[in-house]
């Protein structure tokens, strides 16, 4: 039988029903379709206020809105006309931004401008009101000649909307098309995902990574290809004290899996489970395991960090030759690292275990970023295509001093191994004997700084 079944099922659902609708809001149509609806509704609404008589209006101030049937019908036209004018324009200026994305930033970051609310939400409303328009068109050749419509009145506010979200879609384009706008909204994402991620580990512990002399210990194989987009902390959780089991997620968010990969493990500590309550769990702990085919932002931070990295690595490209851009996103990444750099590694644990710093008979613990390799993801590509320009190689140096200031003692080992793999990649190089003059004073700044 079932350990989960004696739990409250619409609990288990719950954080299910939440990844769906986040999944769905990152969906291009998604604001498109749900204005429409809602533009069937309004249309509907409008259809049945027509059909009934409207004379009391007469005489009032509601008269101001009632129009007669032929009016209304070259109101609506003009409306029609002008919402099939502004989406034509306003997706050819999308194609041209998001071809400017691909070519000067990186593919990655075309979904940033996407799943915009300003981007999506302005396709919905012009489609919407187009939509709204033609049911009206429809059901007006069923009225009378003489007919009072409110519904054009209705279609002229629809239109005033439409040219408020296309001025704001105006704005929001120039925004974004400039680097350093991007850039800058990249980190307040960034800061905020990590602020969430600090805040987690805040309320919880950290204990050191399992060695290898697991007993009792079952793989936790994907099944699925793709990308770890999230983690359902409180379904692995549920899994893990309704069978007794510790639960090890050795894989972070963010990472590639194929469906033979093992993620983590899990252990028994207490009695042995049947060869089918194994099996159960196995399901329910993967059911806690959201795969997809893309990556998502929510606990992936890292991901964040790697669009600014792949921005300036983009700048630093012989086609587009932008080094300014590439230091400043070199410097950005340095304030995003310092946030991380007073993290501890190993494993969190997501319940209190019965001893300080080891987990009870039933938990769950995922392991925390490794801050070594964060730091080569970040700066590796970097290093690669910026070592040739003195000006660059001077920033990467000089964002290991600020990523240091507010480090630990095991991170601090970490960014001076990797200002020594630095120091080896530009001893490579070829430089005058000023510039080696320059990187030797800022990399002796950088060794004697209290940050390492």
């Amino acid at each position: 039988m079932d350990k989960l079944g004696r739990l409250d099922p619409l609990e288990v659902s719950v954080n299910k029903i939440a990844y769906f609708f986040r999944s769905l809001r990152e969906k291009v149509w998604f604001y498109p379709v749900l204005y429409s609806l809602i533009a069937v509704v309004i249309a509907a609404a409008s259809v049945l206020l027509d059909m009934k008589s409207l004379f009391w209006a007469r005489g009032t101030v509601f008269a101001l809105i009632l129009t007669n049937l032929d009016i209304g019908r070259t109101i609506l036209g003009i409306i029609a006309s002008s919402f099939i004018t502004i989406t034509t324009f306003t997706f050819s200026t999308t194609m041209v931004v998001l071809t400017m994305y691909t070519s000067q930033y990186s593919p990655r970051v075309v979904r940033n401008f996407l799943t915009q609310r300003n981007t999506l939400r302005v396709f919905g409303v012009f489609v919407s009101g187009f939509l709204y328009v033609m049911i009206i068109l429809l059901f007006m050749s069923n009225f009378p000649p003489d007919k009072s419509i409110v519904s054009a009145s209705i279609g002229i506010i629809y239109l005033l909307v439409g040219i408020v979200y296309f001025f704001r879609f105006i704005n929001s384009v120039a925004s974004f098309i400039q680097a350093s706008s991007l850039t800058d909204r990249l980190k307040e994402n960034a800061l905020a995902e990590i602020e969430a991620y600090k805040k987690s580990i805040a309320e919880r512990k950290i204990v050191p990574a399992p060695g290898d002399s697991h007993k009792s210990t079952i793989d936790l194989i994907a099944g699925k290809d793709g990308y770890i987009r999230e983690y359902d902390f409180n379904q692995l959780q549920r899994v893990a004290d309704a069978y007794g089991i510790q639960v090890y997620m050795n894989k972070v968010a963010g990472q590639f899996v194929t469906r033979h990969t093992a993620i983590g493990w899990y252990e028994n500590p207490g009695e042995p489970l049947s060869q089918e309550e194994r099996a159960e769990a196995m399901d329910r702990i993967l059911q806690g395991v959201y795969i997809g085919e893309e990556r998502s932002e929510v606990q992936d931070f890292a991901f964040t960090i790697e669009k600014i990295a792949e921005l300036a690595v983009k700048a630093l490209s012989p086609g587009i030759n932008d080094p300014n851009t590439a230091i400043n996103c070199i410097r950005i990444t340095s304030l995003l690292l310092r946030e991380l750099s007073d993290l501890p590694s190993g494993f969190i644990l997501l319940s209190v275990g019965d001893k300080e710093g080891e987990a009870a008979d039933s938990s769950v613990c995922v392991e925390a970023i490794d801050f070594s390799l964060l730091l080569m993801n970040t700066y590796q590509q970097m290093v690669n295509y910026g070592r040739a320009d003195i000006g660059v190689m001077k920033e990467i140096i000089k964002s290991l001093r600020v990523i240091g200031e507010c480090a630990s003692d095991s991170n601090k080992q970490k960014i001076k191994e990797f200002g020594d793999y630095l120091w080896r990649k530009v001893k490579g190089e070829r430089y005058d004997v000023l510039e080696i003059k320059m990187l030797e004073k800022e990399f002796g700044e950088f060794i004697n700084s209290p940050g390492v």
